[in-house]
């Protein structure tokens, strides 16, 4: 804890400014929906909201969007492929979340998979996003299960000037990555669009040759470490298509419809037990929908009402385990086959908001989805291996908030949602939390909440499968949801009208958390035991000079687990910074350069198998980025990450991508 102090006390010392390649300067002008689910300043929201702008997203070394949220304080993101699909992409917010515990939206259009829970950041395009807005803390009092840990959405691009500009893009970089596309953002009087689509491919997804594999020797009671190489069966392509089209019927009433799609090709590797090796590969589909529509009535009554689909089907080319049918030999065989699941969420929004005498502001609205998923693996010839899943999921939900400020200085906010869930129980969210502002530089906010996350139907029905290799992969239709009490309290500093200081303290106290711990030789997914988290993030920000911006964040996360102790694949430690520099060419030109910094600290992760701990090192990676843009239309960048050529490992077995380069030429018509 001495060493935490010190931690702490060096970073308020520095002072360090920052302009937030990923982080929130909190100007006036700025307005977040997410927070509220309405239209507000950052400056009158209980809840902590992070805010990843346009030029930040332009300025950056990213290939997707949660390369630049993994830089935000209390943000931790593993992907395991640092493009393809394989195993979900882990999002943790002050300690709570993993591939489930965080709600992903565009446009206020939930995203998780139907199926799985997972986030699929990959069906972004970066040029579709105006920007990202990342709320912290538990918020099932406003939208409900998946909100444990924060909710992360996405706002795509609105054109509000008459015209039109033509981007047509090129970017490559090394293990034979390319990408090309092209966007279209116009607007003709009260109609406006935005289009966007590209192709990507590259030969390695991992952007990396080599992976770790640590085998248990009882001889030494530890673990040997070898490196196998991962650059055969790679290759990932994807192509992705955007499209948004709006509709002002005046200032207050107006229609939206927005669609993604994305179509992928990840290979996965080789088989394991199988006597000839085989290819594993998977072909994804997602894609969604929505038609949202708003307006005013009676001078201050809003309503908004939104219909939307979310669809994600993924097939495989897999290594199936089943039951050894013989009374004799060993208790599985291995086959050669596929798998196909999908899952469709569709769902109705309804939301009223008014003011209610001087100092109220009320929100209602209820949320209803029909979720509908499928699950079938078969051999090879198409004979089916054992169940077939197909399951649907129907939630209704009930909300409201209201939002009181008192003397000008205290914010008070008073929140709850109730959910029906058709497959599990229902839950009631209540949350609290009030923000008193001493000035207009010094800020106090506190907390506290109760969010939960209901099990989906992947864990409920699906059929069995196999994740790690020989270890049978069970569903349990007995699963409770899983729940969380959290509490901050923190304050925000702004001073020399350029810096601004952030502090917040967490505790969370979950249980029933669902895993799939290895008993008998058989993976099955859990409620585990109660889990308490405590922490704080320090964040300090701002304009050093006009032409220097820099940024610097500081978290510490301790997770226990009431049998186990210290949460494994925890680290206590977290940091990143950077800094950006701006240099006028001319009125029409301009260079950007901005370096990044990240610190991750040291932890440890239990091996499945042996349930023995695997002590993990800590890394420090960075990353470079330089653009030009010249005569407001022609934009060349170049990016460097993990300039060092770090070997860091994400997790067991999991390495970081090496040393990685790409260049990238735009032209706007």
């Amino acid at each position: 804890m001495k060493k935490v102090l010190v931690v702490f006390i060096l970073l308020i010392s520095l002072s360090l400014p920052e302009l937030s390649n990923a982080q929130k300067v909190h100007e006036v002008e700025e307005i977040v929906v997410t927070a509220t689910r309405s239209p507000r300043s950052p400056e009158k929201v209980v809840a902590d909201v992070d805010i990843v702008k346009e030029e930040d997203i332009k300025n950056s070394s990213a290939t997707n969007i949660d390369d630049i949220l993994r830089r935000l304080g209390g943000v931790d993101i593993r992907r395991y492929s640092d493009m393809g699909f394989g195993p979900p992409i882990s999002v943790y917010i002050r300690g709570i979340g993993g591939s489930k515990r965080v709600m992903l939206m565009m446009d206020g259009v939930p995203l998780n998979s139907p199926i799985t829970g997972f986030l699929n950041f990959n069906q972004f395009q970066l040029s579709s996003i105006e920007r990202v807005e990342v709320v912290k803390g538990p918020f099932s009092s406003l939208y409900g299960s998946n909100a444990m840990g924060g909710v992360i959405n996405i706002i795509s691009k609105k054109r509000k000037k008459e015209g039109i500009n033509i981007i047509p893009v090129f970017k490559l970089g090394n293990y034979d990555f390319r990408k090309g596309g092209i966007g279209v953002l116009g607007r003709k009087g009260k109609f406006s669009y935005s289009l966007s689509g590209n192709y990507r491919t590259i030969d390695n997804h991992y952007r990396r040759d080599k992976e770790i594999e640590y085998i248990y020797d009882p001889a030494i009671g530890g673990f040997d470490k070898r490196y196998k190489d991962v650059s055969e069966y790679s290759e990932y392509n994807d192509t992705r298509f955007f499209a948004r089209f709006d509709y002002d019927f005046s200032k207050v009433t107006g229609i939206t419809f927005t669609g993604n799609y994305m179509k992928a090709y990840t290979e996965m590797g080789p088989t394991v037990f199988l006597p000839v090796e085989r290819k594993k590969d998977q072909d994804k589909i997602s894609y969604f929908l929505n038609l949202s529509g708003h307006t005013i009535l009676f001078n201050n009554l809003n309503l908004e009402a939104r219909i939307f689909t979310n669809f994600d089907k993924s097939k495989a080319k897999w290594e199936h385990i089943i039951d050894n049918p013989a009374p004799f030999g060993p208790p599985f065989l291995f086959v050669y086959g596929k798998r196909k699941y999908w899952g469709r969420d569709t769902g109705i929004q309804i939301k009223a908001s008014m003011p209610v005498m001087s100092f109220n502001y009320l929100t209602i609205g209820i949320d209803s989805n029909f979720i509908k998923a499928y699950w079938k693996n078969t051999k090879e010839d198409g004979t089916v291996i054992g169940e077939v899943m197909d399951k649907s999921m129907n939630t209704y939900a009930i909300y409201f908030q209201n939002e009181m400020e008192l003397f000008s200085r205290f914010l008070v906010t008073l929140g709850a949602r109730y959910d029906i869930n058709s497959e599990t129980e229902n839950s009631f969210s209540p949350k609290f939390g009030i923000l008193y502002k001493l000035n207009n530089d010094i800020s106090f906010r506190a907390s506290v909440g109760r969010a939960f996350r209901a099990p989906n139907l992947q864990e409920l029905y699906s059929p069995t499968w196999m994740m790690i290799p020989g270890i049978p992969f069970k569903s349990n239709p007995d699963l409770d949801p899983e729940t969380i009490w959290s509490y901050e309290l923190g304050t925000s500093i702004r001073f020399a009208d350029r810096f601004n200081f952030n502090l917040i303290g967490f505790y969370s106290k979950a249980k029933d958390l669902i895993s799939a711990p290895i008993r008998g030789g058989i993976q099955r997914f859990e409620n585990l035991n109660e889990v308490k988290t405590n922490g704080f993030e320090v964040v300090i920000e701002g304009k050093i000079f006009p032409w220097l911006s820099g940024y610097i964040n500081y978290t510490y996360t301790h997770s226990v687990e009431e049998k186990e102790g210290r949460l494994d694949d925890m680290p206590l430690h977290q940091a990143n910074g950077g800094i950006r520099f701006t240099y006028e060419l001319g009125p029409k030109n301009h260079f950007t350069a901005s370096f990044d910094i990240r610190y991750y600290g040291s932890r440890f992760f239990k091996d499945r198998k042996t349930q023995k701990k695997i002590n993990l090192d800590s890394f420090t990676v960075s990353d470079f980025n330089m653009r030009f843009d010249l005569f407001d239309r022609l934009g060349i960048q170049m990016a460097i990450t993990n300039i060092t050529d770090e070997d860091y490992e994400i997790h067991g077995s999991v390495l970081g991508p090496e040393r990685c380069w790409w260049a990238k030429v735009e032209y706007k018509f």
